[in-house]
């Protein structure tokens, strides 16, 4: 069950905003440099000065400070309510929300008892692979937006928890890779029955987050 309390407001990221508008998405300039969007609920805020690149600041209701070194902090944006509703929502891509943001860790006990330490609660957790290399993924809710945390299921070092990529949702997916052309890959099936995915080729345009696109969610009942 979603909880709105801890609703994803913005990710910033690092660098990158001419990567994310070579493929679909439509970005504002602010007057400080920085390039906006809204995906979704979500804003994109694109930190051309940061240091760190790819997705590195995940801003949300209730959640703040550094839990298990992925960042949290407040949505801060100097625009006026009237530029804020000029924020582009609608992307030539045809992606219009987001569905998991992906985080990867060495250690999923470690990090899942400090992401339920601040509030946020492990709905659901899968297992996959083969014998002695089983990986486990462990979901949380982000408001409306499904926060999926992958990692060995046996720790392998005290290594840093890090916000891995982003799947995004397109009503249309056939459109979508048509659009995407060459920068992503062939549709296939996705490990959720009925849906479809395709990944897009970031490393070749810059982005150092990596981005996948699906279907939307098939009612199952």
């Amino acid at each position: 069950m979603k909880n709105d309390e801890f609703q994803l407001l913005q990710l910033t990221i690092g660098g990158e905003a001419e990567g994310w508008s070579s493929i679909g998405f439509n970005l504002m300039e602010l007057s400080n440099g920085e390039s906006i969007c809204r995906i979704g609920s979500v804003r994109f805020l694109f930190d051309h000065e940061s240091e760190q690149k790819g997705i590195w600041l995940a801003s949300t209701n209730e959640v703040s400070g550094q839990i298990d070194s992925l960042e949290f902090g407040e949505s801060k944006i100097n625009i006026s309510p009237d530029e804020d509703a000029l924020i582009p929502s609608i992307h030539p891509n045809g992606i219009t929300r987001i569905d998991h943001l992906v985080v990867t860790t060495p250690d999923c006990d470690r990090t899942t008892a400090a992401l339920e330490k601040d509030g946020l609660q492990a709905r659901r957790v899968r297992i996959f692979g083969n014998s002695g290399s089983e990986m486990r993924q462990t979901f949380f809710w982000l408001g409306d937006v499904i926060l999926e945390l992958v990692g060995p299921e046996t720790p392998e070092g005290e290594g840093p928890a890090s916000f891995w990529g982003l799947a995004f949702i397109s009503e249309s997916i056939e459109e979508t890779v048509t659009f995407l052309g060459d920068t992503c890959t062939p549709l296939k099936p996705a490990v959720q029955s009925g849906r479809q995915i395709t990944t897009i080729k970031t490393r070749d345009l810059g982005i150092h987050s990596s981005l996948a696109v699906m279907s939307p969610h098939v009612d199952t009942v």
